[in-house]
């Protein structure tokens, strides 16, 4: 498979409904930032209207027009002069800014301005179906408002007859001077303006981000963008509480994780199954290409579900800087080293390999954590180990480092017989994704697919329960309060139980 991350693939990536749910997921991911924006902005807003408003002061005049050549009231007109007259109403409004009256309006108010000024200070309105009209004269003054009303009342008569003769405009409410300035609206106006302003801004940053960033958005992205076959897709489990993210992770034996998880899991069980029989693959690995991208849960859980079918299974925690399948799978501290204990000459396989009955699991586990983890597995003990394990289970499931930041789970490839790629949604590029997949090339080891993943991994220990023995082939293991495992739930007094290996 070629992984030149300088190629690009030609396709098309249409809007589909996951897309738009990852979009939506993102949004209220980010609720805390487009709430701190929107309020940023409506603050904004808020301080322009305060520092730009000023005072004004209205007086306004209301109008009755009439097709009638003096002026009558409503009551006396017929209906047909009525419509004449709304009619007339509106054709009037524009009489009112003519520069010609603007100017007698401007010369006869008795203050220093314009025309210009005039028709900027005047807004003229009529009332829908009706023949009234309104003129509203506002300025910073109410001295200057009441004058120039006023000066409208003197001059606006022959305008009127002028343009439109026949007939008649009447006043029916005349000016007042303002005693108050006008309602400010506009710090409420620029406020919700720069609260919009902000929710939609961040909004789309947020997607536009989402858009240009090169990851894998959706389960289609893995054939188009990393060219991989996609194994199966895990949705995101829905957050437990704080009680329960104390106990143990998101495991397919648990039936709060859901029918669609656990589902998910018995679906890519059965694919790596069919491959495996066809390749006789027996040793797979189970890696991401970044931190926090459910690897380890991934592993835990396709071990899990190959027990659950009848195999015999060794999960081995081989992510040795970093260890979690034992707070994974909910066990006890334990001061057993694992693969360095063996590698050390501490332990031998048969002492450090651990068996679950609730699980029906081997395990090959440690909590404490080295720094020299590629010597370590670089070492032919390491080897053996794997061989050993593979003539004795009927799948070995390693969970590695991260392969885009540590060579351990390239180290480990060249023993193994296949690679699970775990992909998180919209988590890392498709350009380091590649990147890290070239990693593998080396060892010759074939990546059966990817697992398109959107887990949010809960940590919860369950209660300690009784020592336990378990038995298989030549090795017998033990685990306890004190020593190995303890799992909730788990009874018994101690025997021994003998497990064939199936063939």
């Amino acid at each position: 498979m070629d992984y030149n991350t300088d190629s690009k693939n030609e396709y098309s990536e249409g809007l589909s409904l996951d897309t738009v749910l990852m979009y939506v997921k993102k949004l209220i991911d980010k609720w805390w930032l487009i709430a701190i924006v929107s309020v940023v902005c409506a603050l904004v807003g808020f301080i322009v209207a305060k520092a730009t408003y000023v005072e004004k002061y209205s007086s306004q005049i209301m109008f009755i027009a009439s097709n009638k050549s003096q002026a009558i009231t409503v009551a006396g007109q017929t209906s047909s002069d009525l419509s004449a007259s709304v009619s007339l109403a509106e054709s009037f409004k524009y009489v009112f800014t003519t520069t010609e009256l603007s100017k007698a309006v401007a010369d006869s108010c008795g203050y220093k301005i314009t025309p210009q000024d005039v028709k900027r200070f005047v807004s003229v309105n009529s009332v829908e179906e009706t023949a009234i009209i309104y003129l509203t004269v506002t300025t910073t003054d109410p001295k200057v408002s009441y004058a120039i009303a006023n000066a409208y009342i003197d001059n606006y008569s022959s305008a009127i007859e002028k343009a439109f003769p026949n007939t008649s405009l009447t006043v029916i409410d005349p000016p007042l001077e303002a005693t108050s300035p006008n309602e400010n609206r506009s710090m409420l106006i620029y406020t919700a303006l720069g609260l919009l302003i902000g929710l939609i801004a961040s909004c789309m940053v947020i997607i536009a981000v989402v858009i240009f960033k090169d990851t894998i958005k959706n389960s289609e992205d893995v054939t188009n963008k990393l060219g991989m076959k996609l194994l199966g897709v895990i949705g995101r489990v829905g957050k437990r509480s704080k009680k329960d993210e104390a106990r143990q992770g998101i495991l397919i034996t648990d039936k709060r994780s859901g029918f669609s998880f656990i589902e998910s899991h018995k679906l890519i069980r059965t694919k790596i199954e069919h491959m495996a029989s066809r390749n006789d693959y027996k040793v797979i690995i189970v890696s991401s290409t970044m931190e926090n991208e459910g690897k380890t849960t991934s592993a835990t859980n396709i071990a899990l579900s190959l027990a659950q079918n009848g195999k015999t299974v060794l999960l081995i925690d081989a992510d040795l800087r970093k260890p979690s399948v034992a707070k994974i799978l909910g066990f006890a501290a334990t001061d057993d080293e694992g693969i360095c204990g063996i590698i050390s000459g501490k332990k031998t396989l048969k002492e450090s390999i651990k068996y679950s009955e609730k699980y029906q699991l081997f395990v090959l586990v440690s909590n404490k954590a080295v720094e020299n983890s590629s010597e370590v597995l670089s070492s032919s003990k390491m080897e053996e180990i794997i061989e050993d394990a593979r003539k004795e289970f009927d799948y070995v499931i390693i969970d590695t480092a991260p392969c885009g930041l540590l060579a351990d789970a390239s180290i480990l490839a060249a023993y193994s017989d296949t690679i699970v790629l775990i992909v998180k949604q919209d988590f890392a590029s498709a350009r380091r994704i590649k990147r890290a997949v070239e990693n593998f090339e080396n060892s010759g080891t074939e990546i059966i697919g990817c697992i398109f993943n959107d887990a949010e991994t809960g940590m919860s220990r369950p209660s300690i329960g009784k020592k336990k023995y378990g038995h298989y082939g030549n090795y017998e293991y033990g685990y306890g309060y004190g020593y190995g495992y303890g799992y909730g739930g788990d009874s018994g007094s101690g025997k021994k139980h003998r497990r064939s290996k199936s063939k």
